[in-house]
């Protein structure tokens, strides 16, 4: 295990001891899943009762530094897309942020997403697994639930094509957010047909590699996405 600073201010104690344990888990990717010391442990080198060790690891539980299994102790993880969905979601409800303005940012992501992939991606396999994905949706077009799994599969698998690890992880993030709307845009007759066909068409062109037309497919495919989510939300409030 990393050497940790068991110096800490007497203020507010227990931040104190998790700043520095955190500080610890960032500075060395390597202890992702290693387990951190005991309770009794850390309470004997930072001289602190173990009643504070709890409150600075609910802390770094807050954060997703670390998982505790009850009976084994603490085990470093690194925070997930989660981590960002659960902050975004809380700003959207919070500031009660129409679901347009989440599908105005899914364009912007997703269009240059669409636009790094069609000029990293050059592997056979990459391209199966997108042909595989939509090939799956056509199969569940009429199993909302699976539908719209598949669909933020598509889009993430895209964003990861993309070679930009923070964009994959925002697309992510921001997929979850989409989800309650997707499931609104399926209502229209032509909201399911519309995405599967844009995905091949989207497939196709990052096979050749064409950047541009690779965002303007991308932007057109959620432009009418949008479109259908409003039409959706009309036949739900008739």
């Amino acid at each position: 295990m990393q050497h940790i600073n068991y110096n800490v201010e007497r203020v507010n104690l227990y931040e104190s001891i998790a700043k520095n344990l955190e500080e610890m888990i960032l500075n060395d990717a390597s202890q992702v899943g290693k387990k951190l010391p005991s309770e009794q442990t850390l309470a004997a080198n930072f001289g602190v009762s173990r009643n504070v060790i709890r409150e600075s690891l609910k802390i770094l539980k807050e954060r997703q530094l670390i998982t505790l299994h009850v009976g084994e102790g603490a085990y470093i993880q690194k925070p997930g897309d989660q981590s960002v969905t659960d902050m975004l979601n809380r700003i959207v409800l919070m500031d009660n942020i129409d679901p347009i303005k989440i599908y105005e940012l899914r364009t912007i992501l997703e269009v240059n997403a669409c636009r790094l992939a069609a000029r990293n991606a050059h592997e056979n396999e990459d391209f199966r697994v997108l042909e595989e994905i939509n090939e799956n949706m056509r199969q569940s077009k009429d199993d909302i639930d699976k539908r719209i799994e598949l669909d933020m599969e598509f889009h993430s698998m895209v964003a990861h094509l993309s070679g930009n690890p923070l964009l994959e992880l925002f697309e992510r993030s921001i997929a979850k957010l989409v989800s309650p709307v997707i499931r609104t845009a399926l209502l229209p007759s032509s909201g399911n047909e519309d995405g599967i066909r844009d995905h091949q068409l989207i497939i196709e062109v990052l096979r050749k590699g064409d950047e541009e037309q690779a965002a303007e497919l991308m932007n057109e495919h959620l432009r009418k996405s949008t479109q259908n989510y409003l039409d959706g939300d009309f036949i739900q409030k008739r």
